[in-house]
């Protein structure tokens, strides 16, 4: 099970600087990146921040919500601090690490 990314350039660099090898980046249509992004069966976990989540169409955010797998973790401003390991291990109520 793989980690992908969506969202801005910045946002995406560090996760991949961290080692992630899937990131899609988007200025303009994060709902075509998010298309993108499902079309690879070996992503289980997909990461983007809250602004960026609210700002797709209905259709892509219903979509999402509703999709088993991959299971969508939101980052919000809030939640910088915490650890994106904890939050996978909380959504999925698996560690993917070990």
């Amino acid at each position: 099970m793989e980690i992908a990314v969506v969202g801005n350039d910045d946002f995406a660099t560090g996760f991949s600087l961290a080692g992630i090898k899937y990131y899609f980046t988007s200025e303009a249509n994060l709902d075509e990146k998010i298309e993108e992004a499902l079309k690879y069966d070996e992503i289980g976990v997909l990461v983007m921040e809250e602004d960026q989540f609210k700002s797709l169409s209905n259709k892509t955010r219903k979509m999402l919500e509703k999709l088993v797998k991959p299971v969508l973790v939101l980052i919000s401003d809030k939640g910088k601090e915490t650890n994106i390991r904890e939050m996978i291990k909380k959504s999925l109520g698996v560690d993917l690490w070990r």
